[in-house]
């Protein structure tokens, strides 16, 4: 079954490795990260975003579409199988209609896929003002993404669950990310690539082709767009009949 949380989860599992005398500081990277990204002013700026692009998986190629309000709301939808799905999370709740696993009607969205998917309401990234989101940050050494050089990052967030993200060392662009995660009682470690960076006409950078293994997802994005009118109606759960 195609799930929620196969979509833009990112973080976790460490391993220690030794760095040089000279290595840079962890906030020193992550101001390289935020500049690569485009700036901390364009970064601060971003009120919206509207994605566009597909998924594939098991053989399938699956349509997306995606509205997120910063910090508020996020409405994902996907076509697989005939059918059109969403997924809905705010601060505060959220909620699914999703044929394609035999739902008629919209569905709450149990506290653990919740807590997995409202990662999705910061699009700035998971650097960005990490301390005013209660995370702390370590540098852990240097390892190799595809055959590059890459700095690691610990990041432990407020409550307590940690990752790993890796900083391509040349350009500072998140190339992996590494989570250990429990899914509906069962552990995993999911590691997640990011690759084919692009820029908006803004001059933000995102990552064009997305993978993730288990479960071999790979998340193509075609088109991103900043800061357009989103109706708060997209996140609204509608009433059963």
């Amino acid at each position: 079954m195609i799930t929620g949380t196969r979509f833009y989860t990112l973080l976790t599992a460490l391993l220690m490795a030794g760095y040089c005398a000279g290595a840079q500081s962890a906030d020193e990277l992550i101001a390289k990260n935020i500049e690569a990204m485009g700036g901390k002013e364009k970064l601060k700026g971003i009120k919206s975003q509207y994605v566009e692009g597909n998924m594939e998986v098991q053989g399938q190629t699956v349509p997306i579409r995606r509205w997120v309000k910063q910090d508020e709301a996020m409405r994902l939808e996907f076509t697989v199988n005939g059918t059109s799905n969403v997924q809905v999370v705010t601060r505060d709740a959220g909620w699914s209609l999703m044929p394609v696993m035999q739902q008629t009607t919209p569905q709450d969205m149990n506290p653990e896929m919740l807590k997995l998917m409202k990662t999705q309401l910061d699009v700035r990234g998971e650097l960005y003002g990490y301390k005013s989101k209660g995370k702390k940050i370590e540098l852990q050494g240097k390892d190799t993404v595809n055959g590059s050089p890459a700095y690691k990052l610990k990041i432990t967030a407020a409550d307590g669950t940690s990752g790993i993200a890796y900083l391509d060392a040349k350009t500072y662009l998140l190339v992996k990310a590494t989570n250990h995660m429990n899914v509906q009682g069962q552990e995993m470690d999911l590691v997640t690539l990011l690759s084919d960076y692009k820029k908006t006409p803004e001059g933000l950078a995102y990552p064009g082709v997305t993978e993730q293994d288990p479960g071999g997802v790979k998340i193509n994005i075609m088109k991103i767009e900043t800061n357009q009118p989103v109706a708060d109606s997209l996140f609204a759960k509608p009433s059963n009949p």
